[in-house]
């Protein structure tokens, strides 16, 4: 008899509450630290709401990652919920953020079989391979076949993205090589990837339209010969070039499915308001 898999991942990866449940995946929030208030990552912030608070607010945010105790609460509440011999909890790069280390420290806290994969991804990079995971649960797969999806599928995922400003990701910590474009002037658009944890420049144009053409071209390179299963769009309060950067996107790179989301309020701590990113996701 095969083995009942309750699945967790965190509020980086982009899955909203809708999908998250009918697809039985549990998010652990991530903690947005704004002054001397602390909000929980799209539980009491909602994007919108902390995108239209940044681009008018003087200070920008920190944030905070998923507690250890927040993690064993949550083994416990899903694997109940699922009635689960095991989990499975796949997170949010450690090169962003301690909530590795948090799932490690928790899953000494419980009692049952916890299988922890640092994807070294974000976003939908992070929630792609989520989503291959409750795909190989819902055919049958034991636990550490689903812990091997997520591993897996994180590899053939890639996030890239261009931003307003390099001052978020310069307060963060998390600018790599980017740190050579400050100073630049105003009118580059930095195209930049996520690479082990850290944010890379892998080139710069001089208008927004030909980043986000840019992006687009990369991924068809990047996955010439192989499927897109998967193709995210994330957007920072720029609903509209979203919309408009999905279709063409869409049309070049053909995917099997698309999701347009706000950028997680984590993460655009770091890439500020009106950043918009694509997420691609292809097979083995």
């Amino acid at each position: 008899m095969s083995k009942k898999i309750a699945l967790i991942t965190d509020s980086t990866s982009n899955l909203d509450l809708d999908l998250a449940a009918e697809r039985h995946i549990y998010v652990a929030p991530l903690y947005v630290l704004w002054g001397d208030e602390m909000y929980r990552d799209d539980v009491e912030l909602t994007r919108p709401d902390f995108f239209e608070r940044l681009e008018h607010s003087p200070d920008i945010p920190k944030t905070a990652q998923v507690a250890p105790q927040d993690f064993v609460d949550l083994f416990h509440r899903a694997r109940e919920a699922e009635s689960a011999d095991e989990i499975v909890c796949g997170v949010i790069s450690s090169d962003l953020s301690g909530t590795y280390d948090s799932a490690l420290q928790a899953r000494e806290q419980v009692d049952f079989p916890v299988h922890i994969v640092d994807t070294r991804q974000a976003s939908w990079a992070l929630g792609f391979p989520m989503l291959a995971a409750a795909d190989a649960r819902d055919a049958g797969a034991g636990p550490e076949a689903v812990a091997q999806t997520i591993a897996a599928t994180a590899t053939r995922s890639r996030i890239m993205f261009t931003i307003d400003s390099l001052e978020y990701l310069r307060r963060g910590g998390r600018i790599g090589n980017a740190r050579l474009l400050l100073g630049s002037a105003l009118s580059i658009k930095p195209v930049l990837e996520l690479r082990e944890g850290i944010v890379e420049s892998v080139d710069n144009v001089r208008t927004r339209r030909r980043a986000l053409q840019h992006m687009i071209t990369r991924a068809c390179d990047m996955v010439a010969g192989h499927c897109v299963e998967r193709l995210g769009i994330i957007h920072s309060a720029v609903e509209d070039e979203g919309r408009a950067f999905i279709q063409d996107a869409t049309e070049q790179l053909q995917p099997q499915q698309t999701f347009l989301s706000y950028t997680a309020t984590t993460l655009g701590v770091h890439t500020g308001p009106h950043a918009l990113g694509l997420i691609v996701q292809w097979g083995a």
